[in-house]
């Protein structure tokens, strides 16, 4: 019936032009969905071969992947959905970098303003006045990388660091002393940013209204019930809850999905190709010489890792439950983004994918 109506009212010409179009649109999908399958094999082997994830304590594998204005998702073991919450552990750092730049532009303040512009003032003595936002971010505070005691004396093993609050993060940091332009990587400092997303609301409220409302990132945030967080798993593959934290929010507490995470890639690449440094000789130097003390170079919140010719972007987080990790080239568009339900994930498993997308072209 509705072939015979096309056949009325549409020429002959215009007839076979539809079904021209209509052909090359099933071709198209039938490539798409090759091209998905062929990578979905490739990554199962890296998985297989050199990530080597025990899926009888990992459930489930979520596999992202940005490649210019293509995006590929690739489950693996338990069926893991793009839109389910998890817990991003200490990748919550380089998306606060982010929005500690954004607070400091709407209170007029530059990255090196001292962080005693919004520290208590019991606090701000002695080396503390030298320590700025921008050595905080680039985890060049000198701090410790928790205080003394940190998540052994809580009130829930399985819940660490629900009970840490201002008054015991305002106590640990009192008997610490900064050194600025040390390199340590600090659960402490970027703790301390609290105090900063005070001066704008609170860092919950500053991140709904700059960049989880405007862009729509509806799985992401700091506050969702215990039952919208996808179930995690231990290292010894058993259910773990949740972990809630207070004054540890802007260093370990944001929740996102695989889909927001890859949304969150492609907004934050335009900055970081502003701010990242030429690949010069000197700084091929530099990294060489970082990596033999242990340490890293630091963008934005992210860990600079050189690969061949290339600047990588990297991160990872665990908690209880979840582990996750990005690494992406933002002047060639390319990431990858990892999810797992367990503990016991591939931290490299995104620099592995990248690395084949990479050499795949």
């Amino acid at each position: 019936m509705f072939m015979n109506f096309v056949l009325q009212y549409i020429p002959m010409r215009g007839y076979y032009r539809i079904w021209f179009l209509l052909l090359c649109s099933i071709l198209g999908l039938q490539a798409l969905d090759g091209q998905v399958a062929q990578l979905q094999r490739e990554i199962g082997e890296i998985i297989r071969h050199e990530a080597n994830i025990d899926f009888s304590v990992v459930p489930g594998v979520l596999v992202g992947v940005m490649d210019g204005d293509s995006v590929y998702v690739c489950s693996y073991g338990e069926k893991l959905s793009t839109d389910s919450i998890y817990e991003l552990g200490s990748l919550t750092k380089p998306i606060v970098a982010w929005l500690t730049c954004m607070a400091l532009d709407s209170l007029g303040w530059s990255r090196d303003v001292s962080v005693c512009r919004f520290l208590p003032d019991s606090l701000c003595e002695d080396n503390w006045s030298n320590l700025t936002v921008d050595q905080v971010v680039a985890h060049r505070s000198g701090l410790p990388r928790v205080g003394k005691g940190f998540g052994e004396s809580e009130s829930k093993i399985e819940d660490p660091y629900a009970d840490y609050d201002l008054t015991r993060l305002s106590n640990d940091l009192g008997e610490m002393e900064p050194i600025p332009g040390e390199y340590s990587y600090s659960q402490m400092a970027y703790s301390l940013l609290s105090w900063l997303f005070q001066k704008v609301g609170g860092i919950d409220s500053f991140a709904h209204h700059r960049f989880i409302d405007p862009y729509g990132l509806r799985n992401t945030g700091w506050t969702f019930a215990d039952g919208q967080i996808a179930q995690g798993h231990g290292l010894d593959g058993r259910v773990q809850p949740p972990w809630h934290f207070d004054a540890l929010l802007p260093s370990m507490g944001l929740k996102s999905s695989m889909s927001d995470l890859l949304k969150i890639m492609r907004l934050i690449w335009p900055q970081l190709i502003l701010d990242a440094p030429p690949l010069t000789p000197s700084l091929k130097r530099e990294l060489k010489a970082l990596a033999k003390a242990g340490e890293y170079m630091v963008l934005d919140g992210w860990f600079i890792i050189q690969s061949r010719n290339e600047l990588i972007f990297y991160h990872t987080g665990r908690t209880g439950g979840h582990q996750v990790s990005i690494a992406f080239l933002p002047e060639k568009e390319k990431g990858v983004v990892v999810i797992s339900n367990g503990a016991l994930g591939s931290n490299e498993l995104s620099l592995l994918v990248l690395d084949m997308i990479i050499r795949a072209k």
